[in-house]
């Protein structure tokens, strides 16, 4: 009797198991958001449906197309080029998840590398971005782009 009880309990654990696995269906609650701040950039999201899972690995992918240059301290730009740069960005962290959902963000500094000369500050004076947020279950999110 407790032989055919212990295959009765862990067929059981493995049909829980494997339903609560099968119902899991990841998505994006909204679009991600990205916003610049001085020189960074930061990626925000909120992804729901992952399941009974402690937490959940997303990346960032993509690049990032920055145009900077040198300002005195009075505003005035010297006669130097513009810095063009481009990021190519693949980050990976690790977020909590609670009931199934987190929410996350992914900064990236610096966005200029440009060094100016003693008494200049860097403007960054454009940003443009193609980034995807991916997570589990093939979850991709649509391009995130300025332009």
């Amino acid at each position: 009797m407790r032989k055919v009880f212990a295959i009765f309990a862990s067929l059981l654990i493995t049909g829980m198991l494997a339903s609560s696995a099968s119902a899991a269906s990841p998505h994006f609650i909204g679009d991600p958001q990205a916003s610049t701040s001085g020189n960074s950039l930061t990626v925000t999201f909120k992804a729901a449906g992952l399941g009974n899972i402690s937490t959940a690995d997303f990346s960032l992918v993509g690049t990032v197309e920055v145009s900077s240059r040198c300002f005195t301290k009075s505003g005035n730009k010297p006669q130097a080029a513009n810095k063009q740069e481009t990021i190519e960005v693949n980050s990976t962290e690790t977020f909590p998840v609670r009931n199934g959902q987190t929410t996350g963000s992914f900064t990236i500094t610096p966005l200029s590398t440009l060094s100016c000369p003693k008494g200049q500050r860097v403007v960054i004076e454009g940003v443009t971005y193609d980034l995807t947020v991916q997570g589990p279950g093939g979850l991709v999110s649509d391009p995130i782009v300025s332009g």
